[in-house]
This record gives structure tokens, sequence and C-alpha cells, in this order.
């Protein structure tokens, strides 16, 4: 009974971290639109290239933080220096972003977002790459590293609730606007989030982990890991779904608040608010119960089935987005949206486990420990997805003839063509993703591309 316990609190002290990965990556995308574009009227152009410009720059820093993580070696081991750093750096930058001077001009403005996102993204792949690379090495094949994942998960979800009300909270009239309301939800949900990571540490160091994955005595990597790790048909294969599944949603979730405010509340922008924030609690909730439940379906029937039959669930409610998402009713959409949460809560459960079972092999291949390298890989992969999505995330708004300042009357055809994209664009990386995934999992292969015995 207590070796469960101790497992439970092990699962869930290294699980939220997940909350820092989801919030500190998720929040600025889902804000920057109604902050800087609404509030501010900064270019959505601008505010798309200010989003998109640092995860690119990550696609850089994220291999050479994973390789200095795997070759680093001390008192806290080869993750935590860089965690702790990494964690108070976004925790300053995340309330800098907000902290607009006044008196600037809109260009000014979004010089201020893009320096402040390049910033606080930096510092961001300084815990996320490090953390991600510890969530593996700490935890073992199966239950074990199923069960870290599925608290990382749900960490992950419970964030995202918190996100949902942070435009809410920024409508209230305990604030001049939304732009001055802005600036101090995101100092207290900075610091929220900021307590999440250092659960991480104190879990990390209270049992030892540090000691046991720090030096435990793997070889340490050399020069041209990442070509070797491409060079294995399941890596790739991983990736592709990864770069598909991330692409496709990046590219038309900011969307859905443009859907809701202007063609589900009819403009009304408090309403919408309010809307976004009830729809967002249901879904995250629904993910978070969801989560052992998916557990105990991948344990009992097999990971690769459950992927299988998520995959279908996600294209299935992405699709009846068309039809739910209406000014009969602004709520109607939760139920394409409970569908397409429990797709995405089980494929950023699972996938980590895929990612583990190369990274364990590696290891007893080779003798050398990758968590950090293959991590980045996994993280350089999603970020190349987010990146090129947000530089064209602003562009979609001007193709679909979309300007915030028209006539409600006038918005009739781009919200049509907004409505076409939201719900066909994500159906189409996951299909990619089912099309990556069906070829590895049925055979098992091994890190070498041949079905395991």
């Amino acid at each position: 009974m207590k070796s469960k316990a101790q497992s439970r609190g092990k699962h869930l002290g290294l699980g939220a971290g997940g909350a820092v990965e989801s919030a500190f990556q998720n929040a600025p995308l889902g804000l920057a639109n109604p902050i800087y574009n609404v509030g501010l009227g900064v270019n959505p152009v601008l505010v798309g290239f200010a989003m998109a410009i640092p995860r690119l720059w990550e696609l850089l820093l994220d291999p050479l933080i994973g390789v200095v993580s795997d070759r680093t070696s001390g008192r806290f081991g080869r993750r935590l220096p860089y965690i702790a750093l990494g964690l108070l750096g976004s925790l300053v930058f995340f309330i800098a972003m907000w902290w607009v001077p006044v008196g600037m001009s809109k260009q000014a403005l979004g010089i201020w977002l893009v320096v402040t996102a390049f910033l606080f993204y930096t510092c961001y792949s300084f815990f996320a790459v490090p953390y991600a690379g510890l969530t593996i090495e700490a935890s073992t094949a199966g239950t074990d590293r199923i069960g870290v994942m599925s608290a990382r998960t749900a960490f992950a979800n419970l964030s995202q609730i918190g996100i949902s009300w942070i435009y809410w909270l920024c409508q209230r009239e305990w604030f001049s606007s939304p732009v001055e309301g802005m600036r101090w939800v995101g100092i207290g949900f900075g610091l929220l989030i900021t307590l999440c990571g250092v659960a991480v540490i104190v879990t990390t160091l209270r049992l030892g982990i540090h000691r046991h994955v720090g030096n435990k005595g793997s070889l340490p990597i050399d020069k041209g890991i990442y070509l070797r790790l491409l060079a294995l048909r399941p890596t790739r294969r991983i990736l592709t779904a990864l770069l598909g599944t991330m692409g496709c949603f990046t590219l038309v979730s900011h969307l859905s608040f443009y859907l809701v405010a202007y063609h589900a509340c009819n403009g009304d922008l408090k309403k919408a608010s309010l809307v976004l924030a009830v729809k967002a609690t249901v879904s995250m909730s629904a993910a978070v119960l969801a989560c052992p439940l998916i557990s105990m379906a991948a344990k009992r029937f097999g990971k690769d089935l459950i992927f299988k039959i998520l995959i279908f669930v996600g294209v299935f409610s992405s699709l009846s987005m068309w039809y739910l998402i209406t000014p009969l009713n602004p709520y109607l959409s939760m139920i394409s949206d409970l569908g397409i949460s429990l797709c995405m809560v089980g494929f950023w459960m699972l996938m980590p486990t895929y990612l583990g079972d190369i990274s364990d092999h590696y290891e007893q291949t080779t003798g050398q420990s990758c968590q950090g390298s293959l991590s980045a890989l996994y993280g350089t992969a999603v970020k190349i997805g987010a990146s090129v999505a947000l530089l064209l995330t602003g562009y979609i708004l001007v193709i679909c003839g979309f300007d915030a300042q028209m006539p409600h009357e006038a918005m009739a055809r781009p919200i049509s063509n907004m409505r076409i994209l939201f719900a066909v664009v994500p159906s189409v990386g996951l299909v990619i993703s089912y099309f990556a995934m069906i070829r590895f999992m049925p055979e098992r292969e091994n890190v070498h591309g041949t079905p395991a015995e």
C-alpha cells in the first residue's frame, strides 16, 4: 500500500510540470490576438509573426539544450539546473509580455510583443526540454511511465481550464479594459503555474531522482546523435505524426475565438468570453477525468488500439464543428469539444510513451542515455508544426476576408470560410497522424526499424 502511495506521489509530483509545459506554451498563443489585435489594434499578421519567430528560434535552441542536458553531470543531476533556470525566466517574461508601456504606437506594440515573446520562449525551452527528458528517464516502461504521462497530461489540461478563464477575468468591471486586466491576471496566473514547476523540483529532490538518473553510469552521447536518431524509422514516424497534428491544429486554433465571438455570439465579446471559458472548462474537465480511464484502457487493451480509436473520435468531432458552432446555441459546440479533447488528451499522453520505448531500446543497445536529445527532437517537431502554422495564422484571417472593424452584416462570407477551415484542417492533421503511426504500431518495431521479437 505504501508503495502505491509513493508511486502516486511520484507521478503527481513529476506530472505537475505538464501544467507549465501546456500553460506557458499555449497561453500567449490564445491571448495574443484578443489582447494585441482586438484590444490594442496591432495587425494580426504582425501578431502571428511575433508568435512564430520565437518558435523558429527554438528549432535551433532545443537540440542544443537537449545535448547539453544529456552531457551534464553534477550534484543536481542532468536536468534540474536547467529546469529551475527556465522556470524563473519564463515567469519574468510572461509577466513582461502583458505589461505593455502606455503610449506606444501600434508598430511599437508589435515589436514589444516580438521581443518579450522571444525571451519568454527561450526561457521556456530551458524548462521544457530537460523536463521532458526527466519524465522519460525517471519512469520505467509500462505502468510507471503511463502513470507519469497520465498525470502530466492531466495537469496540462487543468492549466488549459485556467487559460480559458483569463480573457473572461480581463473583461470584469474591476479593470478599465481587457488590456489593463491582462496585466494583473497575467501576474497571478504566471505565479500559479510556476508553483507547479516548483513541485517538479521538490519531488525530484525529495525522492533523489536527480541522483538516480543524473549519474547512473550511462555512456555520454557523442557527435551525430541526432542523425542516428533520425535514421530510425520509428522516430521519423512519431515526428511525422507530431508535425501533422500540431501544424494543422495550430493553423486554425485561433479561429475558435472569432467564430464564437462573431458568429455564435453575434459580436458580443463579453458574452463570447464567458462562452469560451465555459466550453473550455467543460471539455478540459472531461479530459482530466478521462486521463486515468485512457491510462487503464491502454494498459488493458494496448496503447496501439486505444490510439487508433481516439484518432477516429477526433476526426468525427472536428468535422462536426461545421454544424455545432451556431448562433442557435453558442454552447452546442461543447459536444464537438468533448470529442476533440478526448482525442488530444490520449494523443499527448501516449505519444511520449512511444518515445520512451525508443529511448529505452536505444540505451539498452548503445549504452548511451539520449532522453534529452530525443525529447528535443520531439519538441522540435511540435515547434516546427506550430511555427509554420503561426506564420500563416494572420494570413488566414486576411484570406478569409475577416476584419474586426467591418459591420456584422458583412461578416457572413468570412465567417463561412473560417467555419470550413476550422472543421476540415484539424481532421487532415489527425489523418496524417493515423497513417504515420499505423505502420509503426502493428509491427512493434525496434529502433533499428525491424520487428521486435
